[in-house]
C-alpha cells in the first residue's frame, strides 16, 4: 500500500525544527545580483577605559594558522542594558604605518539582519578572511565591530598555529592517533579518565557552553585505565549535529546525535530533546563522559540549557541519517513528524508532514529511525490499540506500510 503523504508545511529550512545545536550566525555573504554591499568603513575603535565594563569582544583563539580562513568570536555583554548590533564588521591589519582595512571583495556582502544581546549574555558569531581580497598571511591582525553606541575591536594572529583548515579544533583524527595513544601521551586539551581520577574537567565545561552557543568545536576523552584497551572518543559539534566517534582496538564507529541531555545524574548524546523526551521516544542515547564522573555544574548546565530549548522550540526529539544528510524530527504533536536535508554549499530544505493526512490509523508516532538506504521507519500507535511501521522515502515522498 502506496500513498503520496500530503504536505502540510514547505519551508527552505525549518529554522524552529531543526534547531537544537544551534547554528552559529554567519559572518558575511556573497553578493546576490542587485544587492548592496555594507562596507561602510566602522569608528576608529574606543580605548578600553572609555568602553563600559563588561562589554567584550573576543576571539575564539589567540593564533590561527593561516589555511584557517573562518573564525569564532563572542559579543559578550556584561553590561546592566541590552546592545543590539548587526552582523557588518571589519578586519584590519598591523603594517609599520599602523591599523590598515583589508578590502573588501567584489562579491561580498553582510546580511542586513540585527541582534539583541540581553544583559549578562553572550552571543557567538563567526567572521571569515574569505570576504576580503588580501590573502591571508602571518602578522597581527584585529577584528573590529559596533556594538550599541561603541565600537569594539579584539586582536588575534595568524602564524604558527594547531588550528588549521585540516585541523580547526587543534586536534588529529582519530585515524592519525599512534597506537599507544593513552593518558601519557593524550593532549592538553583531552579529558582524560584514569583509576586515579579524571583530568582537564575544564575542556567538558568549555565543550558544554560552546555547543549550547551554537560554536563548532570537539571534545576528546581518553579513558585508560591501565587494563584492557584504551578507549578514545571524540564528539564534534558542527553542521546541526552531534558527531559521535570511538576508537577502541584500532576500530573507529560513529554515530549522529541532536543534543546533550541530563538524567540529573550523568550526561548523554542524545535524540531526545531532553531526558523526559529521550525515553518518551525511545531515543538512542551515550555517556558524554564516563557514568558517575560529570560534575553537578556540567549537569546544571545541560539541564539549563535543555529547558531554554523547550521554551522556545517545538522540537522534542531529532534523529539523523547516518550520513549526516537528513534528520527527522518529532514535536508535541502526535502525529506530525518533519524531514530535512543538508547539503553544503548549495543549502537545504525541510517540510512538515502528519499522519492523518495518511489513513487516519495512526495516533501517535512512537519512535523514529533512519535505515542504511536513508528511507525512515516510523513505528505508530493505531486506533485499534496495536502498533504498526510506515517507510518514508524522504526522496520521493512517499509513504509505505510495511505490514503490507
Amino acid at each position: 500500500m502506496k500513498r503520496s503523504l500530503l504536505c502540510v508545511v514547505s519551508v527552505i529550512l525549518l529554522l524552529a525544527l531543526a534547531a537544537g545545536c544551534g547554528a552559529l550566525p554567519e559572518g558575511g555573504a556573497p553578493r546576490e545580483p542587485g544587492e548592496t554591499r555594507q562596507q561602510t568603513a566602522l569608528p576608529e575603535p574606543e580605548e578600553a577605559a572609555d568602553l563600559p565594563k563588561g562589554l567584550i569582544l573576543e576571539l575564539e583563539r589567540a593564533v590561527y594558522d593561516p589555511s584557517l580562513t573562518q573564525y569564532v568570536y563572542f559579543v559578550r555583554n556584561g553590561t546592566e542594558e541590552t546592545v543590539e548590533f548587526g552582523q557588518h564588521y571589519a578586519i584590519q591589519r598591523k603594517t609599520e604605518d599602523g591599523w590598515q582595512d583589508l578590502t573588501m571583495a567584489e562579491n561580498a556582502a553582510f546580511w542586513a539582519v540585527g541582534y539583541m544581546l540581553g544583559a549578562g549574555k553572550t552571543m557567538a558569531l563567526s567572521c571569515s578572511m574569505d570576504l576580503y581580497e588580501e590573502i591571508p598571511e602571518a602578522g597581527e591582525y584585529r577584528l573590529i565591530k559596533t556594538v550599541g553606541d561603541y565600537t569594539l575591536s579584539a586582536p588575534f594572529r595568524l602564524g604558527d598555529s594547531p588550528y588549521t583548515a585540516e585541523t580547526p579544533y587543534g586536534l588529529q583524527p582519530l585515524e592519525r592517533l599512534p597506537e599507544d595513544y593513552g593518558a601519557d601521551t593524550a593532549a592538553d586539551t583531552d579529558v582524560v579518565f584514569t583509576n586515579d581520577g579524571g583530568q582537564n574537567a575544564e575542556m567538558a565545561a568549555e565543550f558544554l557552553q560552546k555547543v549550547f552557543l551554537g560554536v563548532p568545536c570537539q571534545l576528546r576523552v581518553v579513558q585508560d585505565y591501565g587494563e584492557g584497551t584504551v578507549m578514545v572518543t571524540d564528539v564534534v559539534n558542527e553542521k546541526n549535529a552531534l558527531l559521535w566517534r570511538l576508537r577502541s582496538g584500532g576500530t573507529v564507529t560513529e554515530r549522529r546525535f541532536s543534543y546533550i541531555v541530563s538524567d540529573g545524574a550523568d550526561l548523554y548524546l542524545a535524540d531526545g530533546a531532553d531526558w523526559e523526551n529521550t525515553e518518551k521516544y525511545n531515543a538512542q542515547r551515550l555517556y558524554l563522559l564516563p557514568e558517575g564522573t560529570a560534575a553537578p555544574e556540567l549537569l546544571a548546565l545541560a539541564e539549563e540549557a535543555a529547558s531554554a530549548r523547550l521554551e522556545g522550540n517545538v522540537t522534542r526529539c531529532r534523529v539523523w541519517s547516518a550520513d549526516g544528510r537528513w534528520s527527522a524530527a518529532l514535536t508535541e504533536a502526535p502525529t506530525e513528524f518533519s524531514i530535512s536535508y543538508y547539503a553544503r554549499p548549495e543549502g537545504g530544505w525541510g517540510e512538515m508532514f502528519d499522519l492523518q493526512n495518511w489513513d487516519g490509523m495512526e495516533t501517535a508516532i512512537k519512535t523514529l529511525a533512519w535505515q542504511p538506504d536513508n528511507t525512515l521507519l516510523l513505528t505508530c500507535e493505531t486506533s485499534a490499540g496495536t502498533e504498526s511501521e510506515l517507510c518514508f522515502d524522504p526522496e520521493t515522498k512517499q509513504l509505505t506500510n510495511t505490514d503490507t
